[in-house]
């Protein structure tokens, strides 16, 4: 689309919102002039993002404001808007949400712009021109992609359907993508955009040279595959065998069926070339063998991290601060890529139910590997600070209290987003291992306790040891999403029973050596953890928990001295343990 297909769609909006009346006409040209030419920009940070949004801002209300006010200065008596002196937390969280979401490619288009209207107009940052600069701004969005923007049919429903019940603080933004008035937005958004209707027609191209360019835009899941390989059926009965570029431009995600689409072409014979894949997806299609089809496959930015900073290390790789805001981790084997594709789908659906977790924005090629970025959380490890400090009572209960607010997340629409059951399944596989080497009257025991455990299904972590918490003093967050799903809350919780009191030194010493504290400090945390973690709940409920809680230790130790192949002593000594625990039952 060119600059004045954006111009006559601007204009058209703003004859139906008068909230956007053009009090300066030339002012708005100017703006959508200076959008459309950075329509291409890669904004490596947060900063780079703001400097442009600022920019439009100042140019639309030039003449309008007083010379050098960018941002309110006052709410208003009665206003209804958020005080002035908070504006700065909320703009602050506003771009690096807003940052994030552009940079992870894990969002569609409308999506994106929905949440620039809804913040901007709710926040109501600027001095005058709210209204306009949100629809500029979502603008540029539609610009980056070529898509045509949403036609406003009524101000007053918009208005309405984007109002809010009490002014946008800072405490709002951290949660905003799980809030339902902000969804309920995004879907009456998605409405008015044309872009989710495109017909067939337009999501092809000729070229000169005789191709043909095929769009693929939003999510290919669910039923949207079928429309998909219909569509490409009609393409070929109708264009015949010719060549066709795939336009991922637009292409947010795309599930196993859909790569079935493709795998199915390819082994027709067809001729097909992949473009412009997001870094999800590009990933996902190397896993799956299609590097050959993928034009310019080496897309991913190549960081070097030379000098760079370690700030943590783990069991399966290594974090660097690459930037003040942006850290890279590497892989010390070669990792499943469709499992990091996963996790990051789930660290990002995490996100929009409520879970605090950083930004994830995406991968890197460092030595020939793919490395992943996420957000620099500027603070420490709950590892870190246990085995610096003493005084960490405080820590303990908040740590057992943010791990059951996880856990209390059980509504089914909010679920279902997410792989169902995954610590479940790796705990019965474990049982299963395990048998062999337990005593005949032992063995299926374990999968039949673990299988009657009674708990409801909510959300857990899959590994919420103390170096997957990183704390602040008034917020945590959680890290490392690999095994992120539904499941129990009593797989979390047995986990974590065996990262504390199952990894001590073999010499007897009072140490713990993969969290590299004393073992008497993870007896105290483990003790004050699950007393808070439970303390509603009756006797009972506690014991029996607790032993649940050991026995899901018991046979995480033993399957993994199996699966390393451990001297026989050792692994006689942990099938003991076990045996133990079941006797109990």
């Amino acid at each position: 689309m060119t600059l004045n297909d954006y111009r006559e769609q601007f204009i058209r909006n703003t004859v139906i919102m008068p909230r956007t009346a053009d009090y300066a006409p030339e002012n708005t040209d100017r703006a959508l002039s200076y959008l459309y030419e950075n329509r291409g920009q890669n904004f490596k940070s947060a900063k780079e993002l703001e400097e442009l949004l600022l920019e439009a801002a100042a140019i639309t209300n030039e003449g309008n404001t007083r010379e050098g006010c960018l941002f309110r200065e006052e709410a208003g008596e009665g206003s209804g808007l958020a005080q002035a002196g908070d504006t700065p937390a909320i703009w602050d969280r506003f771009l690096s949400i807003f940052h994030w979401m552009l940079s992870s490619q894990c969002f569609e288009v409308e999506e994106l712009a929905a949440f620039i209207e809804y913040v901007i107009n709710a926040a109501q940052f600027f001095p005058a021109g709210c209204g306009k600069i949100a629809m500029l701004m979502s603008t540029y969005v539609f610009m980056r992609f070529g898509l045509p923007c949403p036609g406003y049919t009524s101000e007053d429903e918009y208005c309405r359907i984007a109002a809010r019940e009490k002014s946008l603080t800072a405490g709002d933004m951290h949660q905003l993508l799980a809030d339902p008035e902000f969804w309920d937005f995004v879907s009456y958004y998605l409405s008015l955009c044309p872009s989710r209707d495109l017909t067939y027609d337009n999501y092809v191209e000729k070229l000169d040279n005789g191709s043909y360019v095929c769009h693929l835009a939003g999510k290919l899941t669910g039923v949207r595959n079928r429309i998909f390989r219909q569509n490409a059926e009609l393409f070929y009965e109708r264009y015949g065998d010719v060549p066709v570029i795939f336009d991922c431009s637009t292409l947010a995600w795309i599930d196993m069926e859909g790569i079935s689409v493709l795998a199915d072409l390819k082994k027709a014979g067809k001729k097909f070339r992949l473009r412009n894949l997001n870094t999800d997806c590009m990933v996902l299609f190397k896993v799956e063998g299609f590097d050959e089809y993928m034009e310019g496959a080496d897309k991913l930015p190549k960081i070097d991290l030379r000098g760079c900073e370690k700030i943590n290390e783990g069991a399966d790789g290594i974090i660097y601060r690459l930037s003040d805001e942006v850290i890279a981790k590497t892989f010390k084997y070669e990792p499943d890529y469709y499992d990091i594709v996963k996790r990051r789908i789930a660290q990002k659906n995490a996100l929009i139910v409520g879970v605090p977790a950083p930004f994830s924005f995406g991968y890197a090629e460092y030595n020939g590997q793919i490395a992943t970025l996420m957000e620099l959380i500027h603070s420490r490890s709950l590892r870190q600070i246990f085995a610096a400090e003493e005084d960490i009572d405080d820590y303990i209960l908040r740590y057992a209290r943010f791990v059951r607010q996880l856990h209390e997340i059980r509504d089914e629409e909010k679920l279902k987003n997410f792989d169902r059951n995954l610590l479940g399944e790796e705990i019965l596989e474990k049982a299963d291992r395990c048998d062999p080497f337990l005593k005949e009257k032992y063995r299926g025991r374990a999968r039949k306790i673990v299988e009657a455990i009674d708990e409801p299904e909510c959300l857990v972590h899959g590994d919420i040891h103390p170096n997957n918490i990183m704390a602040g003093k008034e917020e945590m967050l959680f890290i490392d999403f690999d095994s992120f799903s539904t499941g129990k809350a009593i797989y979390d919780l047995g986990t974590l029973y065996r990262t504390l009191l199952y990894n001590g030194s073999e010499d007897g010493q009072d140490f713990n050596f993969f969290l590299k504290i004393p073992m008497s400090k993870c007896r105290k945390i483990w003790g004050m953890f699950f007393e808070e973690y439970y303390k509603d709940e009756q006797d009972g409920i506690f014991w029996e928990k607790a032993a649940e809680a050991k026995l899901i230790a018991s046979l995480f130790a033993l399957a993994s001295v199996i699966k390393y192949k451990a001297a026989p002593d050792v692994i006689s000594k942990w099938a003991a343990v076990l045996e133990e625990d079941l006797e109990e039952w």
